[in-house]
């Protein structure tokens, strides 16, 4: 063994004590016996000199698997100095392990030969300023980790603004689509050939009418909006269907009225006009009864022809019974003329015989006047004879006359009843002719029948098929047969046929009756009659038309409409329209829920009104001509995601994003502007939230470390000229930096933690009066106000000591900093039930405003006492909430202005007398 102290003595011991600079040993021999330690290096080591003369693995038996040990006997077998920094050790301290860093020398300490003879250790305790660089480094990760989030952030804010920027571009389109949609509505509203009418309320007041209702309702037409429809068309009031009409609002049920007469004035002069009004409920999408669309359709010229059309039937019925009392008269004509032509064959045939007879007297007269002269007496019998003879012939000559003359009367009569049918024919108002035989041969034909057919007289005489073949096949044809073969009369209305006229085979309509025509009980042929309607059926099927487009039309616009309204209520974004004067006339329910108004509420105001102050970004009064949609109005261009602060009369102020577009109408006049907008409050207030938390860590964390430089370099520049009052002074104020820069990282590490859900509890049974002991001791030294713990002390609890002593210590420090006027700060203990424990902090200060009380445990938020504001990160009531809720209690506040506030928390208690 190496003899230390003989070899060196006791001054080149105290020169080896003399050259350390902190704690310091001295190791002999290879077995590294500890020779000589110092104060200093016992306390890091955390034991009594009673370790002199052992070996340092017999010393410090926790080194057991560290390198410090093979370190030193390297050191003494090379010697070769060793140095090293920031290094980690553990050691047993007080019964515990504990780690800490760091900077040591072993520096072999060589004889005059070379030879190592012992081992001086020096040491220095960096385990703070390690911490410190472990706290800058993970500060400095911890802002990368924010600068990344908020890139993040940055990106998913960018994301959105995409989005809704899309969003709005399918908006705009949607709303260039509608006012296209509206435009072609409004062309043709304006130019239908029916009339149109908004009406609206029970009243059903005329909002709008366009032209052609304008025209309808004729003279005073100037005058028409806004009266109430009764009014308007008096004769509505008092028919039958006045109660649908009352009912249509509830009911939503469309009512058609037809042929409705009514009566107006045009240029002065009293006309009666037919009109077809529907009356159609707008729906809304919750089957809510709004406008009414009332169509109204002049039908005056349709009733007219429909008039004039029945006028014709009756007329063309009325022949008909002419035609056949006529058909009847010469058919009995006909019969009696048979049974006179029957009597005059009877009569001529007698006559004949009479004749002969004559003749034959005449004879036998002449053979008698030969014997006259023989018989005298003969003569005279042969001459009473031939009197008698003659008389009876003469008798038979006047029956003959008079049969000859009734047979000339029964012929005049015939011809007179012949020159009647031929002359209803010529002369009737209808198109007529009578068609005979298998080939209806044209036997009579008028002039109205020749227009009608496109033909000339040559017709007359030449079968009707050759000369109309394109009838052939037709219905008209078919009927016309039918009536022939079957001797019944066939009418038909509105008949299409197809006719070769002037050279073109076109399509017209025709009324028509055919009547058979009789001769001898024998049907001969037909007698047809026609009336041409085409003009009629061309305004009908036209009408029907248009209705039918209208209809159509009406129900594309309902589609959009419904459609638009259903993109509208369903938005993420609130949507406004205004009309020119900036008046809002729609807000989508997202809009009424961002602004927090009803929609009639937000109709009665406009987009600038002076009770709902718009700000800019800074808080400046924002002028009406800047706010986005007065510069859209003004300049007729779209504004896109332009922000600004709304402050309502009656809640807190909030921040929204604009993007605002102009709405023309067909003419390109601007008539109003849509607005959509989305509350970005939270997204403001996260940024500025962001952005002042940055600025704030920045100051609080660069204050400490300044301080404690402008300490640190004062004494390394003037340590030897300073008194050791200045010294100490600057050490103080250095470790009094130290510590509120480790308060700062703690408090930033906490937050990571709670974030990351890494905040460890470690529960132990605790009194509370030892707990309040422990954390409020320094606290009692440091101020000059009394802070006073009341209530049962004696509860036990259990929680982490050191997680509760600090919301205890923050609640006690915010009392002190926020109530300095406060003489006394109470701790009271108070125990709720059989498993629950109060623990709270009361001042007597000024209070907290009720606007501020439930922003207190948030995050970053700080407030401020008579417009002071205070140090800190704005953590210190946030870390608070979530120590207590990790721990199964609640947390709050109690304020009223000028009497004080009571800060408070619960916990469970671990009930003794249970146990």
């Amino acid at each position: 063994m190496y003899r230390f102290f003989s070899a060196l003595g006791s001054d080149a011991l105290v020169e080896i004590l003399s050259q350390s600079s902190g704690a310091t040993a001295v190791y002999t021999g290879p077995e590294l016996k500890i020779q000589l330690v110092n104060g200093a290096m016992l306390a890091i080591w955390g034991k009594d000199p009673s370790i002199h003369g052992k070996t340092f693995e017999e010393a410090l038996p926790e080194m057991e698997g560290q390198p410090f040990t093979g370190l030193l006997k390297n050191v003494w077998a090379t010697g070769k100095t060793y140095e090293a920094h920031d290094t980690p050790a553990t050691l047993e301290i007080n019964g515990e392990m504990l780690t800490s860093y760091f900077d040591f020398i072993y520096k072999p300490i060589l004889n005059k030969e070379g030879e190592v003879y012992c081992i001086l250790h020096t040491a220095t305790d960096v385990t703070e300023r390690v911490k410190a660089w472990e706290l800058v480094r993970e500060k400095e990760e911890r802002e990368q980790q924010i600068n990344k989030q908020l890139a993040a952030a940055n990106q998913e804010y960018r994301t959105v603004n995409e989005k809704l920027n899309k969003a709005n571009e399918q908006l705009i389109q949607a709303l260039h689509k509608l006012a296209f949609t509206e435009d072609r509505m409004y062309g043709f509203i304006e130019t239908a050939p029916a009339g149109l009418a908004v009406l609206q309320g029970t009243e059903m007041l005329i909002e709008t009418a366009n032209p052609e209702m304008l025209k309808i309702y004729g003279n005073g037409g100037d005058n028409l909006i806004g009266k109430p429809l009764r009014k308007a068309f008096p004769v509505l009031d008092g028919q039958v269907f006045s109660d649908q009409l009352s009912q249509m609002h509830t009911s939503g049920e469309r009512v058609s009225l037809h042929e409705i007469e009514f009566t107006t004035y045009i240029s002065g002069n009293k006309e009666i006009k037919y009109l077809d009004i529907h009356f159609q409920p707008l729906l809304s999408p919750d089957h809510q009864t709004g406008p009414v669309m009332a169509t109204v359709t002049d039908v005056s010229e349709k009733v007219a022809a429909k008039k004039l059309l029945e006028n014709k039937e009756l007329l063309l019925q009325e022949f008909n019974e002419e035609l056949t009392v006529l058909n009847e008269e010469l058919q009995m004509t006909n019969e009696e003329l048979g049974t006179l032509n029957e009597e005059y064959s009877t009569i001529n045939e007698q006559l004949e015989q009479a004749n002969r007879k004559i003749s034959l007297l005449n004879d036998r007269l002449k053979k008698e006047n030969n014997s006259l002269a023989y018989d005298g007496k003969e003569f005279r019998d042969s001459i009473t004879r031939l009197d008698g003879s003659n008389k009876a012939l003469e008798y038979r000559n006047k029956e003959l006359r008079a049969l000859n003359n009734t047979i000339t009367q029964l012929n005049g009569k015939l011809s007179e009843t012949q020159a009647s049918f031929t002359n209803l024919i010529a002369q009737a108002p209808v198109a007529m002719m009578l068609v005979k035989g298998d080939n209806f041969i044209v036997s009579m034909i008028n002039r109205q029948m020749l227009e009608l057919i496109g033909k000339d007289a040559s017709i007359i005489g030449k079968p009707l098929f050759e000369e109309l073949p394109e009838l052939k096949g037709q219905k008209a044809a078919d009927l016309l047969m039918k009536t022939f073969t079957e001797g019944k009369s066939i009418s038909d209305y509105s008949n299409p046929v197809m006719l070769n006229r002037n050279g073109n085979l076109e399509e017209g309509f025709f009324n028509f009756s055919y009547t058979p025509y009789v001769e001898n009980g024998k049907v001969t042929g037909v007698i047809d009659m026609a009336v041409e309607v085409t003009p009629q059926m061309l305004a009908i099927q036209d009408q029907d038309r248009t209705i039918v487009e209208k209809t159509e039309l009406e129900e594309i616009l309902r589609n959009s409409e419904q459609r638009l309204h259903s993109i509208l209520e369903t938005m993420a974004e609130g949507v406004g329209v205004t009309d020119a004067d900036g008046r809002m006339i729609y807000a989508n329910p997202m809009a009424q829920q961002i602004l927090g108004l009803s929609e009639s509420k937000i109709k009665e105001r406009t987009y600038d009104a002076p009770e709902w102050q718009n700000l800019r970004l800074d808080g400046t009064p924002l002028p009406s001509e800047e706010h986005p949609m007065s510069v859209m109005m003004r300049t007729g261009k779209p504004v896109y995601d332009y922000e600004i602060a709304v402050q309502p009369p009656d809640r807190e102020c909030f921040y929204i994003s604009i993007n605002a577009a102009p709405i023309f109408d067909h003419e390109g006049r601007l008539t109003g502007g849509i607005g959509t907008f989305m509350d970005v409050t939270s997204r403001r207030l996260i940024m500025q939230g962001k952005d002042d938390f940055i600025s704030i860590a920045s100051h609080e964390l660069k204050t400490p470390v300044t301080a404690l430089k402008a300490s640190l370099q004062l004494l390394q520049r003037s340590h030897e000229k300073l008194p050791s009052e200045s010294r100490t002074r600057l050490l103080e104020q250095s470790v009094k930096s130290l510590d509120k820069l480790s308060c700062l990282i703690t408090d930033l590490l906490d937050t990571g933690r709670i974030e990351q859900g890494q905040l460890k509890v470690e529960k132990k049974e605790i009194i509370l009066s030892e707990l309040f002991n422990d954390c409020c001791s320094d606290l009692i030294r440091q101020t000059d106000q009394e802070i006073v713990f009341t209530g049962d002390t004696s509860l036990f609890i259990e929680a982490d000591s050191q997680q509760v002593g600090q919301v205890i210590v923050n609640f006690i420090n915010n009392a002190l900093k926020y109530a300095p006027d406060s003489e006394t700060i109470t701790v009271n203990a108070s125990r709720l039930n059989d498993y629950e424990i109060k623990i709270s902090v009361i001042d007597h200060g000024p209070g907290i405003p009720p606007e501020k009380i439930k922003h207190l445990f948030k995050r970053y938020y700080r407030t401020d006492y008579q417009d002071r504001k205070f140090t800190g990160l704005g953590l210190g009531l946030y870390i608070s909430a979530e120590i207590i809720k990790n721990h199964g209690g609640k947390i709050g506040v109690e304020s009223e202005m000028g009497k004080g506030s009571e800060f408070w928390f619960t916990l469970p208690v671990i009930n003794k007398e249970n146990l």
